[in-house]
């Protein structure tokens, strides 16, 4: 009995939390090739019993913003609001999902109140696969390769591919013309740690997709943790 009533004397003096209740917290959404932005809307709802103040909304990534519509920050009990998010789509491909994390008056910094999801589906038309090629420091300095798999309508060609690190050749095998190569990359020694960024460049039709990134990286083995 005496802890049942140290729980709700607890209870009655800890703050009511506020709550910011979101008709839909995820949001799926499908662009097309051409798309340059998508503009999304999160409707919510004030569902505690005091107002409240939205301090911030932030997706920490430069390529998502997001705003209250109107400019509006304080909401009454039951009062609705809009985050409005705007997402660059760049040269991104395939399913990119972006946290936007939402801050009231008093909340820590490490303890938004709130979070929604934007999941967005761009069509992929030249896939990497791996995207990065990995040696061990020391170890053989053999060549690994990154499959280039063209999966658009339209045949695409690689007219180049460079790096920026002397110590890894790269050459393109033909596997299928216009579907299908290897990026073959070797390094000349590994002897350093070393990292580059393999740049291949194609005749793709899509501007935005017409450059794709690779990277290799020779990096001393993650040692597991005790």
């Amino acid at each position: 009995m005496k802890i049942l009533s140290a729980i709700f004397f607890l209870l009655a003096i800890l703050p009511i939390r506020a709550e910011l209740k979101f008709e839909t917290p995820v949001i799926d959404a499908e662009v097309s090739l051409d798309a340059k932005t998508l503009v999304r809307e999160y409707k919510f709802t004030n569902a505690g019993k005091n107002p409240i103040k939205i301090t911030q909304a932030d997706a920490g990534c430069s390529c998502l913003a997001a705003e209250l519509a109107a400019g509006k920050f304080t909401y009454a009990p039951g009062e609705s609001g809009t985050l409005r998010a705007t997402f660059e789509i760049g040269n991104f491909q395939g399913t990119i999902e972006k946290l936007i994390l939402i801050w009231l008056e008093g909340d820590a910094e490490e303890a938004p109140s709130a979070k929604v999801t934007l999941r967005v589906h761009i069509p992929i038309i030249i896939a990497l696969e791996p995207k990065t090629l990995k040696w061990e420091l020391g170890g053989s300095a053999e060549m690994k390769s990154i499959d280039v798999m063209m999966e658009h309508e339209k045949p695409i060609q690689i007219s180049s591919v460079t790096t920026s690190n002397e110590n890894f050749t790269t050459k393109i095998v033909t596997i299928e013309e216009g579907k299908h190569y290897k990026v073959e990359v070797t390094p000349q020694n590994t002897a350093a740690s070393g990292f580059t960024m393999i740049r291949i460049e194609t005749d793709s039709d899509v501007e935005k997709q017409r450059v794709q990134q690779g990277f290799a990286v020779i990096a001393a083995p993650v040692k597991p943790q005790p």
